[in-house]
């Protein structure tokens, strides 16, 4: 695993760290990881392209702190439908379940979906990423088994995960509407669940 730099100590350092990072993030959900160069990074963030060197050892560091970010945005949007569904009592939630998965576990509107799930799979050429984002699988997961507890629904956070994914990547590659698709996948197992 590689270890991050210190944090820079002045303001104008960390501002100019974080852009880094933020430029990398970026870079790595729309175009993967082996967009992810020092050049690119400083064009992206309207910095030095020598600053990402100072700032970072390598761009494997730099790639794992952007695999970082990536998972917390995912974890924190997860977390606040969760918090969403523990407003709700368990019928108006077990209602409402499908939607709150979905919410929780697809992109939002403003990033593409097909570059949302080529950066996943491109993910596995960049070690340190699959590492971030390993590591932030139990917090998402955590906040997505919040909401089937709350729904008091019997599937696992691993297996909503699969259906959405796999609902996603199926509607993009036969040029379906993803929402249409997941949603259908997500209520055939609750219903499956629930026969049995």
């Amino acid at each position: 695993m590689t270890k991050p730099l210190a944090k820079p100590k002045s303001l104008k350092a960390q501002i100019t760290r974080t852009s880094l990072v933020l430029a990398a993030a970026a870079l790595l959900r729309e175009r993967g990881p082996e967009a992810v160069t020092y050049r690119k990074v400083a064009e992206w963030a309207g910095a030095a392209s020598s600053s990402v060197g100072y700032y970072f050892d390598s761009v494997t560091d730099l790639l794992y702190e952007a695999g970082c970010y990536n998972i917390e945005l995912w974890i924190a949007r997860a977390e606040k439908v969760a918090a969403i569904a523990d407003g709700y009592d368990q019928e108006e939630c077990r209602k409402r379940v499908v939607s709150l998965l979905m919410e929780a576990c697809l992109p939002d509107d403003t990033v593409s979906m097909p570059a949302h799930y080529a950066q996943l799979i491109a993910a596995s050429d960049a070690p340190v990423v699959t590492e971030a984002y390993r590591k932030g699988r139990e917090a998402l997961d955590a906040a997505v088994n919040r909401i089937l507890v709350r729904a008091h629904v019997g599937l696992t956070p691993s297996v909503v995960v699969a259906l959405v994914d796999g609902g996603a990547v199926k509607a993009i590659s036969e040029g379906y509407e993803v929402s249409d698709i997941v949603r259908d996948l997500l209520e055939t197992a609750i219903r499956d669940t629930d026969r049995n």
